[in-house]
């Protein structure tokens, strides 16, 4: 039998802290659904050490139970000694990556994420496609019996913007300086899929009396390294260092939390000896979640009422990454009007994670309908999250199940509340 993978050799002290009391099969998502020892933290702790002692083989029964991990760290949460299960779950994904990784997977995020142009381009086109043929075309191939149909499912889940983001804030007439400046970081997805979060956004940091600098930076990383490609997440880590060292901000926001999220984890992707570690703790220290920050200055006073019934869904990436669970809360509850209620079991995962809604799609909507029956539950008329791919998936969810709700991001119901016109665009014709 061939050894352990050195990815694996690599976590072998972590793997020793699991202590098999199955504390992280009262919240795993995966396992609650399928009931299946090897979905849960334990079972892939148990899959790691068996291959570390040679009595199991690194095969593909053990690749297919690894990438069913959602990485939310519920497990985590349960867990005596914190074990990080994610991290562990990268790391044995790590091995797959080279011959066994896709040659679409590798062009995707060693060529496509790094180059912002292609980026954009392919964004537009596969937008063209929905919004004209793709959709019809997804249709008929979920005839073809081996045809993944979680990926058929993407036209419907992906969203379709006309214009993206970084178009519209180029438009915008100029602020005056100002003495209080941030930067902001785009998400992909806000640019590509939600310019309208993007914008509010950008519109409560602006009336806040902030000078917002927006730079041309890539993919924060998280999708390769959730995949195992350690290497090209680490590409983009130091492609932002350097554009994001350029920029002259102490803060730097993000209204992603997934990006929040990675972004105070670059340093962790560079050895204690590599000279760019440094500058990635520094980098860190800098970032801060939209809903985190806004919670700590001066807003302009919130006058609009939102006389709704509100709910809020914690993103994984926001309540268990960084612990940002209170902040969200208290600026919902400053809005006049709201009613807002508390979702049961509001930090679990609604099964997005990704593209795993597209990859895993089956296992990903039970998930989601037990997310979807319990944001019924609360009768809210909105549900309100920090996370684009929580709105994206929560969306198609009300859909699916019939759950008449809207799904909005926090700042779009603040900037509701605060009653704000987007800032005029240049007149191009002066």
């Amino acid at each position: 039998m061939p050894d352990a993978p050195p990815q694996v050799k690599a976590v072998e002290q972590e793997l020793h802290k699991c202590n098999r009391c199955g504390f992280c099969q009262t919240r795993c998502p995966i396992y609650r659904v399928t009931g299946v020892e090897s979905s849960v933290a334990r079972g892939h702790i148990a899959h790691l050490q068996a291959t570390l002692d040679g009595a199991l083989p690194f095969d593909d029964e053990i690749r297919a139970s690894l990438f069913e991990c959602l990485m939310c760290r519920a497990c985590t949460a349960e867990c005596p000694p914190a074990i990080q299960i994610d991290r562990l779950i990268s790391a044995a994904r790590a091995t797959y990556v080279g011959e066994a990784q896709s040659p679409v997977q590798r062009f995707i995020f060693r060529r496509i994420l790094t180059n912002p142009r292609a980026l954009r381009l392919g964004v537009r086109v596969l937008g063209w496609l929905k919004r004209t043929r793709l959709t019809v075309f997804a249709k008929l191939l979920r005839l073809l019996p081996w045809f993944d149909r979680g990926y058929s499912e993407g036209p419907a889940m992906m969203p379709a913007p006309k214009t993206f983001l970084r178009d519209r804030l180029a438009r915008r007439e100029p602020a005056a300086s100002r003495d209080k400046r941030v930067l902001y970081f785009v998400g992909c997805a806000i640019d590509f899929a939600f310019p309208d979060v993007g914008e509010a956004s950008v519109d409560l940091l602006d009336a806040a009396g902030y000078d917002i600098a927006v730079v041309q930076n890539v993919c924060c990383g998280l999708p390769p390294y959730s995949y195992g490609d350690i290497e090209s997440a680490r590409e983009l880590a130091r492609k932002n260092i350097e554009i994001l060292r350029a920029a002259d901000a102490d803060t730097i926001v993000t209204d992603c939390a997934s990006c929040s999220s990675f972004l105070r984890d670059y340093a962790d992707l560079f050895p204690k000896d590599d000279p760019i570690r440094a500058e990635a703790e520094s980098t860190a220290s800098r970032v801060r979640d939209l809903s985190e920050f806004l919670a700590t200055i001066e807003l302009p006073p919130l006058r609009e009422p939102v006389r709704s019934v509100v709910t809020y869904h914690d993103p994984c990436h926001l309540s268990r990454y960084i612990q940002i669970t209170g902040e969200p809360r208290a600026l919902l509850q400053r809005i006049p009007g709201l009613d807002y209620r508390e979702l049961p079991e509001a930090d679990w995962c609604c099964g997005g994670a990704g593209s795993y809604a597209l990859s895993h799609h089956d296992l990903s909507m039970r998930v989601l309908e037990r997310k979807m029956d319990n944001i019924r539950s609360t009768g809210a008329a909105i549900v309100a999250t920090s996370c684009p791919a929580c709105i994206m998936q929560l969306r198609y969810g009300a859909a699916r199940f019939g759950v008449p709700v809207e799904v909005a991001h926090l700042t779009e119901l603040l900037r509701r509340a605060m009653a704000l016109q987007p800032r005029p665009e240049q007149n191009r014709h002066a």
